[in-house]
């Protein structure tokens, strides 16, 4: 009998009935008020879950077998897949005979967890090499010895040794976000996994070669990249002739650690240092990652990535970076300064270190100061003839105080430097205090401020007027104290060259008045301010006419005005700039020097765009309009000079 019975609908038409079906099991639940339908609904869920989920995982979850059982088990399922392919690969070729497989398969039968090719071996029936040749055949890749192919040796150094010999794998060649490797057993599941886990790279096998091809290659390859070829790498960048990096010891310093004296960690030091002199960077910044360490240098004010070193070799450089600043080796808890001179290419330049703990390792931080070339004179800096004049004329002056302001890494010291070399210092004694200081200055007294000890700003300035100086330079008026006892000095028969933060030069005025300076007394010592921004100079060898740089000034609302058909130029990149397009920078300025006007007008509790106001209708050319003049001059190009739109 059919198991669907028939009846007839009104309008006389056969239609099959179903048998009665069995209810569910949640119907069930929730119509007997045992389970509510929400939490039907969550069950289901959670059931459609665990659909997905493989059988291994739920294995793992249930405490029924361990990741490396169900690992050991997928070997074995693919290697009894694959084990007749091997073997009729072996015998097409005329490696094996039959004997010798139904020997092996025999064996194996005894031995379910073991692999047909290592039973090969095992019997003498093949060697090594020749298992290799035949994995790569079955699998469709090349068959490479890693004793003698090319390799990239970041890649070699991307691991500790340890590791590849557990995993029998033998790193190539590193791109991007892809290392390629070569492994002798394609089969091994863990391979790709573990190194994924350490790198965050993805994997390809780019070849099978043999375990004791890359056991070989492990002990001699890496050992030798690691201490010699690796500094090759560290060189490429720049061809310069390898020169002997000046390194004298003080007396009496006791050097707990031998890594840091390694002749290979020596030279790669070196030649970082090297590389960055080379390339005009300003700062050099190692940091430690999880799994590696960056190299990057500050070149024209922009950080760029330069290197990736291994992680182990970090505490070895670390070590090295410490010594070359007479720093404690042995304390890694707390930051640390350091200083140290040497002479790289003939050039004597002043490294300064900055050693910062961080969760992944001691971040090194070194700054460059190019004796030869960090001293400039005012017509290097950037200032046209109008401002090197006004300067002059209050730097000629007896008593006052002339600031300099703008945000770190301005050039507000560079330029203080540069005033202090004009002909008009050459017969007045001048006191500096700076911390740090930068450049050593002829027949100038600098002082090193020393705050760790007490020796602040403040002690210094009422220190040093006890000596009777012409001239006191302040490397920076931080507080109220400091600008108190500098006003006074101003107005009592010495010329206060100093530093401020603040946004533009006429907030100074209100600056010096927020930090309980009389306006009277801000009035009558202040001589005049420059307010002033680093920007990048476009690279002579590769400048070019930018068509639609006057279009991109318009939509970002430039405050001044330029004719439509203005020739804007930018730099398309060459090999003499690093591919950037810039070379070098220079500085974009307001200088305001005081007049009567802007005397009333701090008197009277004026603003700062009040007082800005008073100085563009005396005459100053407002930073904007510098920037545009550099910039039509092909100086700049118009990307270094939007961004001052929303700064200021």
């Amino acid at each position: 009998m059919d198991a669907t019975k028939k009846f007839k609908d009104p309008e006389n038409k056969s239609v099959p009935t179903k048998p009665a079906e069995k209810k569910k099991l949640g119907e069930a639940l929730t119509e007997g008020a045992l389970i509510t339908p929400q939490e039907l609904e969550l069950g289901l869920k959670e059931q459609n879950q665990l659909r997905k989920k493989r059988l291994g995982e739920i294995f793992v979850n249930d405490g029924a077998a361990t990741s490396e059982d169900i690992h050991k088990a997928l070997r074995i399922k693919k290697a009894h897949k694959a084990h007749l392919k091997l073997g009729a690969l072996l015998l097409e070729r005329g490696l094996i005979s039959q004997e010798d497989l139904d020997a092996a398969l025999a064996k194996q039968k005894k031995y379910r967890s073991r692999l047909l090719g290592e039973i090969l071996v095992e019997m003498g029936i093949i060697n090594v090499e020749m298992l290799a040749v035949a994995l790569a055949l079955q699998n469709g890749l090349p068959y490479v010895d890693p004793r003698k192919c090319t390799v990239d040796e970041i890649a070699v150094n991307t691991f500790p040794s340890k590791l590849l010999k557990r995993l029998q794998v033998f790193p190539v060649k590193l791109s991007q976000n892809e290392l390629t490797v070569i492994v002798a057993d394609p089969n091994n599941l863990d391979v790709e996994g573990d190194l994924r886990f350490h790198t965050g790279l993805n994997i390809k096998i780019g070849g099978i070669g043999s375990e004791k091809g890359i056991m070989e290659a492990i002990n001699t390859r890496c050992e030798t990249f690691t201490d010699k070829h690796l500094i090759s790498i560290l060189s490429e960048t720049t061809q310069v002739e390898v020169e002997k990096i000046e390194d004298r010891e003080e007396e009496g310093y006791q050097i707990t650690e031998e890594t840091g004296r390694e002749k290979p960690i020596i030279e790669i030091v070196n030649h970082i240092l090297k590389i960055a002199v080379a390339k005009r960077a300003s700062d050099i910044h190692i940091i430690p990652e999880e799994k590696m360490a960056k190299v990057k240098f500050r070149i024209d004010g922009m950080l760029y990535d330069e290197l990736i070193l291994p992680k182990e070799r970090l505490p070895s450089i670390t070590s090295r970076m410490k010594i070359l600043g007479n720093m404690d080796i042995t304390e890694r808890r707390l930051p640390q300064d350091g200083s140290r001179k040497i002479r790289v290419h003939g050039k004597a330049v002043d490294l300064r270190f900055s050693c910062l703990p961080t969760i992944h390792g001691q971040s090194i931080v070194i700054r460059l100061l190019n004796k030869e070339t960090g001293l400039m004179k005012l017509e290097d800096m950037g200032f046209l003839e109008q401002a090197i004049k006004g300067l002059r004329q209050i730097i000629e002056k007896p008593y006052g105080m002339l600031l300099f302001t703008g945000p770190t890494g301005s050039g507000k010291s560079t330029t203080i430097y540069a005033c202090l070399q004009e002909s008009a210092f050459s017969d007045k004694n001048i006191i500096t205090l700076e911390n740090p200081v930068e450049y050593g200055l002829s027949g100038t007294c600098q002082v090193q401020i020393k705050e760790d000890i007490g020796l602040t700003f403040e002690r210094g300035l009422r220190q040093i007027l006890r000596h009777d100086p012409d001239v006191i330079v302040v490397g920076e008026m931080r507080d109220t104290e400091t600008a108190k006892i500098g006003v006074r000095a101003a107005l009592t028969g010495h010329l206060l060259i100093t530093t401020l933060h603040t946004n533009t030069a006429a907030e100074t005025f209100l600056r010096l008045g927020d930090m309980g300076v009389n306006n009277f007394l801000v009035s009558s010592s202040i001589l005049g301010v420059v307010s002033q921004r680093l920007v990048r100079k476009i690279c002579s060898n590769c400048k070019e006419p930018d068509t639609e740089a006057g279009l991109r000034l318009k939509s970002n609302d430039f405050p001044v005005a330029f004719p439509d058909d203005t020739v804007f130029y930018k730099g398309m990149g060459c090999e003499e700039c690093n591919k950037t397009g810039y070379k070098g920078r220079t500085i974009v300025y307001e200088f305001i020097p005081t007049n009567e006007e802007i005397k009333k007008a701090i008197l009277n509790d004026a603003s700062a765009a009040q007082i800005r106001e008073i100085a563009i209708q005396s005459g100053i050319k407002t930073i904007e309009e510098i920037a545009l003049l550099k910039a039509k001059a092909g100086t700049i190009c118009v990307d270094e000079i939007i961004p001052l739109v929303s700064a200021l």
